[in-house]
């Protein structure tokens, strides 16, 4: 791992814990053990550096999903693998910025505030998206051609169906931890399953 990529994995705790406007390049230099100079290197201020953090999770989430894509699953496989990481997604990013200290409402809020303080970093969301989107869309219609499901489906809007559900159902365990979001998974999956497979 370069420095770089050091100082990424630190801002990004760093913010996480923090948010954009509270977090200092000050809280940055502690958390990485690089020097202000050090940081001033590779970014020319805080807002460059929110800015390649988030991109840099994004890109880390894109290795992930292309990852899932790469396997040659089927499309009940790739369902299932969607509703049930949910649970997964914050131990990810845990991983990612490399800690164990993080509340999940934090990245939610952090996101949030990504999407509305910088327009770069909502459509590199929305790209990053979109690919995830037209991966699956092509492994529905695949999906149809076989005869594995309904042939009456739209495509376009199976996808940002799922999408929405996983994310809005992410949401609503921010508002009601007491939904246990594996649980929850199996139990979309299935009903999603049983409602579009012949």
């Amino acid at each position: 791992m370069d420095s770089k990529e050091k100082i990424l994995k630190a801002a990004l705790r760093v913010f996480l814990e923090k948010g954009y406007d509270a977090a200092s390049i000050n809280d940055v230099v502690r958390e990485s053990k690089f020097t202000k100079g050090g940081i001033y290197y590779h970014f020319q201020n805080k807002e460059q550096l929110f800015i390649e953090t988030i991109s840099f999770l994004f890109d880390e989430f894109e290795k992930w999903e292309s990852e899932i894509y790469s396997k040659s699953l089927s499309l009940k496989e790739i369902l299932k693998i969607y509703f049930t990481s949910m649970s997964e997604v914050i131990n990810f990013i845990k991983k990612v910025a490399e800690t164990d200290r993080l509340k999940e409402y934090n990245f939610y809020i952090l996101m949030f505030e990504a999407f509305y303080k910088f327009p770069e970093i909502k459509q590199k969301h929305l790209e990053t998206h979109k690919k995830n989107e037209d991966a699956l869309i092509k492994i529905v219609v695949d999906a149809q051609e076989k005869k594995i499901i309904q042939d009456d489906i739209d495509p376009q809007t199976f996808a940002f169906m799922v999408n929405a559900m996983v994310e809005g159902t992410m949401i609503c365990n921010l508002i009601n931890e007491k939904i246990d979001l594996k649980e929850v998974g199996e139990k979309l999956f299935q009903n999603v399953w049983n409602s579009i497979k012949k």
